[in-house]
């Protein structure tokens, strides 16, 4: 078997390979491959790594193996599902919509909503002049990339407000981290369009940011889900039922104690935990960039199916009205399914609970 390392550059110099659930050699268990958009295994995702951990052994316990791939962006996980060179991936519903309404026939269902609330926003500096997303008109926006959350929901959010995004502003690639907080502070761009995490890491180093307000249209919408190839699933429902209610206990137990499951990530990736930096520090950094999102994780107090995983029929044509679509798109059945939440849903949290309350390293 590849080490991760070995697997991360393999997959590097190919772009991505050929990854499907298969048997790994000298092991019993399937393996499902899955697409991480944000392209860094960082402890924003200790809510899918924690069952990997031995202590743990979630995914394991469930009959089947998490191999993490990571890509550019949610226009490359859409290609990476949509060709078969991954097994499931998060693509946001503003990345998927638009092409289902030009192929509805196209082999993507979501069965597992993991951020039940709304990630992304746009950033300005403290003390810009910008007051609201309507200001925006005319300025320069920096976003990640083209394929990036942040920059689909910003287009989004301007034409809601009547704002055209291809010809009423400019786009401009920033990168992340540190230069993309140069880019805004030195004026390069007006505004920054990104998702939670990646801001807490801009904010990290050392680039506040005020944050303007959503539009309505996102405040009625869901978060991210991770989607499947919709022919995989007549003979691969069990083991996807298996491999989410894995990612469900993950969630319980990260949620329940961020300190210990960044450490607990940082065991099973070492190579993330940031280099020339105190324990201190490093704690201090990633316990930020996990809490811009953890509780986002969970559903919030307008959403009354409370099950990990759940997506509402009312949640998916908000996204619709979102994206302007509801002209092309008319039922939205056909884009997700909830039948198999019961059973992802099977498991008991108290036992979690106590385990991240005790647990000891």
């Amino acid at each position: 078997m590849l080490t991760r390392r070995e697997f991360g550059a393999s997959t590097l110099a190919a772009g991505f390979s050929l990854l499907t659930v298969h048997e790994v050699k000298g092991q019993t268990l399937p393996v499902v491959r899955l697409g991480n958009a944000a392209g860094l295994i960082d402890p924003q995702v200790t809510f899918l790594t924690m069952g990997q951990h031995p202590r743990l052994n979630y995914y394991k316990d469930e009959g089947c193996i998490l191999e993490i791939v990571n890509m550019s962006g949610a226009g490359q996980t859409m290609q990476a599902i949509a060709s078969g060179n991954s097994d499931t991936s998060a693509v946001p519903p503003i990345v998927f919509l638009p092409i289902y309404a030009k192929n509805p026939k196209i082999d993507i269902v979501f069965p597992y909503c993991w951020l039940r609330q709304q990630q992304f926003s746009v950033g300005v500096k403290p003390d810009s002049p910008i007051q609201a997303l309507a200001d925006l008109k005319g300025k320069v926006i920096g976003i990640r990339n083209q394929g990036d959350t942040g920059y689909f929901g910003a287009r989004a959010m301007l034409k809601e407000l009547a704002i055209n995004p291809d010809k009423d502003v400019e786009w401009v690639s920033i990168g992340e981290g540190g230069p993309a907080g140069e880019a805004v502070y030195k004026g390069r761009v007006d505004a920054m369009a990104f998702w939670d995490g990646a801001f807490a890491r801009i904010e990290v180093a050392g680039f506040p940011f005020r944050f303007l307000s959503n539009t309505p249209g996102v405040q009625k919408a869901f978060g991210n889900s991770y989607c499947i190839r919709k022919s995989d699933l007549p003979g691969k429902r069990d083991l996807y039922v298996r491999f989410f209610r894995a990612m469900a206990k993950s969630t319980v137990f990260a949620y329940a104690n961020v300190d210990l499951s960044i450490r607990l990530h940082w065991d099973i990736y070492p190579e993330s935990k940031p280099k020339g930096k105190s324990d201190e520090e490093a704690m201090r950094e990633a316990r930020l960039v996990v809490n811009s999102r953890k509780d986002k994780w969970m559903p919030g107090a307008w959403q009354a199916d409370k099950r990990f995983g759940a997506m509402s029929k009312e949640e998916w044509e908000a996204h619709v009205r979102f994206a302007g679509l509801e002209g092309e798109i008319k039922d939205v059945s056909p884009m997700f399914t909830s039948e198999m939440l019961d059973e992802i849903n099977a498991f008991e949290r108290a036992p979690i609970l106590e385990l991240a309350r005790s647990m000891k390293l």
